[in-house]
């Protein structure tokens, strides 16, 4: 049974109130209360969250802003959690490339000539 362990922190934001962090891989931001801007390095868009939603982060620098007063997580991944999911991602891939081999013809071709 393997124990994950998440850093959790709490932050409180005013109207139009900033704050920026580097999320890290596999971080997410969790709004408890009211609504927030969010955008982040690398990301294609940004995105407002609200009240219960939960975004994942890219591990890029992010910037949230309160858009009411509001009550803001940010949970680090733990390794254990961040070697999971890149496990399973390479495994994934592996998988990928596997079923791309098979479909390669691997061994002695022969070559039939026509004469016409």
């Amino acid at each position: 049974m393997t124990k994950t362990m998440e850093t959790v922190t709490t932050i409180d934001l005013g109207y139009e109130q900033m704050f920026v962090f580097d999320g890290g891989a596999g971080a997410r931001v969790r709004v408890l209360y009211g609504a927030t801007w969010l955008t982040e390095e690398g990301r294609p868009g940004d995105a407002i969250v609200h009240t219960g939603d939960e975004v994942s982060l890219n591990g890029g620098r992010a910037l949230v802003e309160g858009l009411q007063p509001s009550r803001v997580q940010i949970i680090a991944a733990s390794p254990d959690r961040l070697a999971r999911r890149v496990g399973r991602r390479l495994r994934g891939f592996v998988q990928r490339v596997g079923r791309r081999i098979a479909r390669l013809q691997l061994g002695p071709v022969t070559i039939v000539e026509s004469n016409g």
